[in-house]
């Protein structure tokens, strides 16, 4: 369940970045790096990059370096992030609270079709708050006391939980349909091959009537309608977790 709905979350999350700083600092000539010494530095241009002697660092207007350890906070093309203290440093700011923050990593992992790249996301109550995996659990712990987005978040859940039982039994359905199609179509005999005699006696092989045709199976019709329709529900459910968080933040 955990694992779906962060799935639906990545699938259909509205990802933006949110700023916190002044009207003065949010140009939108320029991206933005804040120091840990709350420096900030203006670049029209902005890149993360990496080199076996510097290590990580931000590179702005292609001439100037800053190192990922004298970094805060960086804003660039594909978002804004912080940077925090763990195995994994930077996160993607999605949704900037004020009460209740989502963040994202990104991953790569690999398997037999080649890499390919992932997210996990995480929230944080206030800015100062710890960093937790973002889970159902977790978010019924983060949004305790506020009925209206409890409300939404257990609308989520229901969804997940209905829209999975109606696929699974669309599945169900279609397989079954498969079969009878398959058990149907075997049904349907070709005449013997004329032997060596008759065609040594000029008799050719009359044809045969053809078979009554036999209608489609409603399973295999009906099955896959379902799932569709599963999917379609299930697709409303990162509506109701925004909602939730949103809420929240008001």
């Amino acid at each position: 369940m955990n694992k779906l709905i962060l799935l639906f979350i990545f699938l259909a999350s509205d990802s933006y970045g949110y700023s916190q700083l002044t009207a003065r600092q949010t140009r939108d000539t320029s991206w933005y790096v804040v120091l840990k010494d709350s420096t900030v530095l203006y670049s029209k241009k902005l890149w993360v990059r990496y080199s076996d002697k510097e290590g990580d660092y931000l590179l702005l207007d292609y001439n100037k370096k800053i190192p990922m350890t004298e970094v805060a906070r960086y804003r660039n093309s594909t978002g804004d992030y912080i940077r925090m203290k763990g195995p994994v440093e930077t996160y993607r700011i999605e949704k900037g609270g004020p009460r209740l923050f989502v963040y994202s990593r990104e991953f790569t992992f690999s398997d037999t079709a080649g890499f390919h790249r992932g997210n996990d996301f995480f929230i944080r109550k206030g800015p100062d708050g710890d960093m937790r995996e973002m889970n159902y659990k977790n978010l019924k712990d983060a949004l305790a006391g506020n009925a209206a987005s409890m409300r939404q978040l257990q609308a989520a859940r229901s969804t997940l939980v209905t829209g999975g039982i109606i696929g699974a039994t669309g599945l169900l359905l279609t397989v079954i349909g498969g079969v009878q199609l398959f058990r149907q179509d075997r049904g349907h005999t070709l005449p013997p091959p004329p032997s060596l005699r008759d065609l040594q006696a000029g008799r050719l092989p009359t044809q045969p009537a053809l078979p009554p045709k036999k209608p489609v199976p409603a399973l295999a019709i009906a099955g896959p309608v379902i799932m569709i329709g599963a999917m379609v529900y299930l697709f409303t459910a990162p509506g109701h977790i925004n909602k939730a968080i949103n809420i929240y933040n008001q």
